[in-house]
């Protein structure tokens, strides 16, 4: 019998691995990965970490058109060649396939042997055969162990990287610059004669607003009011629409971080809770704070579940805290970059990304938000960000922009994208189908932020914060305080 592992090492080193240390000669990837993945547990780690999921892994729909994979990719800024990545995958398959044809003849050894060694009285010939079986299986059980090993390096190495490809990009997405959807109201021209404040600025004078840094500010007295008025405006808005409230937790999982398409070891990516008592040193599988009002808030909700699919579609909306760290080296820009949010998330499930239904509902929840601002703002602006703009998660994404009379440029107050089914692939979210399970797709976004959007509102009157009369209905006390 030919001893496997040769030739199994010698597919290695003609693929362009170097055995061992799994570094590959001929396919790179532009991937700067350092740690271990809490979504994709592989067979070494299995005994250290424990697995709450496998993602479903179906790189072979994505790779199917290469042009189209490495179109996306470049668009969005990436360095990466699709061939490559290919490559990579095929390979991976490859060893793969060499696993279970030695499994199955594994199988077909000790079935053999089996049969021999129920019988009472064997021939001479018949235990010379017993005898070579015996040796074959272990010889045979040393390979699978061997190419386990391997497949489990290499695991690490290419499904973690594969993991991080972004998700496909829509083809209503323009891919150089933000085109303009619809703009409500005038843009009033400002006179550059006197002295502009910022938001910031105002609010101090105005006593609304205490700033201190991104991660240290306060609201007061009409300001703080107005926080609780447009939230509880913006749920009558969502509720009218049939959208079900809900309430996310204010902490998650490293393993829901990654699987929305965050970095859960990046501290700009995601807030890490360091000396939690319930996690273990050194565990890839981390607590972080993201706020009830997040994406992750309602992911975590979902994940591993299989939905009835009588159910859907299934609209939800939440209003609470965001928490998002200020990167470094940006520029602190007041309440528009500030680590900590009051928002209103909105968060959508359809069966089939490529139905009617999606389109409708994608209508539908922008509809909505349109009259959440057209009764809040006299001027704002919709605008389609462009492939470079996105979020790994993202397909397509649909800003609403407010003008800010200070920085001269519109700010982003909300948003929706869409993202198929990237996520429920990712988190095993599922329903089931009468020839087994498939993935729905999701529309979501943070609709409004309430500090960007009140100071936007701030910079419009440095003398007066006009309330929107909307929103003062839904103030406590009916009003603004006078």
């Amino acid at each position: 019998m030919v001893n496997y592992l040769r030739y199994f090492l010698s597919r290695i080193v003609h693929n362009g691995l170097k055995y061992g240390t799994l570094k590959y000669a001929s396919v790179p990837l532009s991937f700067d990965r350092k740690y271990s993945s809490a979504l994709f547990i592989s067979g070494r780690k299995g005994t250290e970490c424990f697995s709450f999921l496998t993602p479903y892994l179906d790189f072979d729909n994505k790779l199917t058109d290469i042009d189209k994979l490495q179109k996306d990719l470049t668009s969005r800024g990436l360095n990466v060649n699709a061939e490559d990545v290919k490559r990579m995958w095929e390979f991976y398959k490859l060893l793969n396939a060499d696993k279970s044809r030695l499994e199955s003849k594994s199988l077909e050894l000790i079935k053999q042997m089996k049969s021999l060694s129920g019988k009472t009285d064997l021939t001479i010939e018949e235990q010379l055969e017993f005898n070579k079986l015996t040796v074959q299986s272990k010889t045979l059980k040393q390979d699978l162990k061997n190419i386990k090993e391997v497949l489990w390096d290499l695991s690490e190495s290419v499904i973690e990287k594969l993991l991080k490809l972004p998700n496909d990009v829509d083809e209503r997405t323009p891919l150089q610059s933000p085109v303009i959807l619809k703009r409500t109201g005038t843009l009033h021209e400002f006179s550059d004669t006197g002295d502009k404040k910022s938001h910031v600025e105002i609010g101090r004078s105005l006593g609304l607003l205490e700033y201190k840094s991104p991660m240290l500010y306060y609201l007061c007295n009409d300001a703080a009011l107005f926080e609780l008025g447009v939230l509880d405006y913006a749920g009558k808005i969502f509720s009218a629409d049939d959208m079900i409230r809900l309430t996310g937790a204010d902490f998650s999982r490293s393993l829901v971080v990654e699987g929305s398409g965050l970095n859960h070891e990046d501290p700009s990516d995601a807030f890490v809770i360091d000396n939690c008592s319930e996690i273990e040193e050194h565990s890839p599988n981390r607590m972080h704070l993201v706020g009830s009002a997040s994406l992750v808030a309602v992911l975590a909700m979902h994940a591993k579940q299989l939905i009835n699919p009588l159910h859907f579609p299934i609209k939800y909306f939440s209003t609470g805290r965001q928490y998002t760290p200020f990167r470094p080296g940006s520029t602190p820009l007041g309440l528009f970059t500030v680590c900590q949010a009051s928002a209103a998330h909105a968060f959508v499930l359809v069966k089939d990304m490529n139905s009617q239904e999606y389109h409708t509902q994608f209508e539908t929840l922008l509809n909505t938000v349109c009259q959440l601002y057209d009764n809040i703002c006299d001027h704002y602006q919709i605008v389609m960000r462009p492939a470079s703009e996105l979020r790994p998660w993202e397909s397509m994404r649909v800003s609403f922009e407010l003008w800010s009379v200070f920085s001269k440029q519109y700010i982003e107050v909300g948003h929706i994208s869409v993202c198929g089914n990237y996520f429920s692939k990712r988190l095993l979210i599922a329903y089931q189908t009468p020839t087994g399970r498939d993935f729905p797709s999701v529309i979501s976004g943070t609709v409004l932020s309430v500090p960007r959007l009140l100071g936007c509102l701030l910079e419009q009157n440095s003398e007066k914060f006009i309330v929107p009369p909307k929103i003062a209905e839904h103030m406590p006390m009916g009003q603004p305080i006078v």
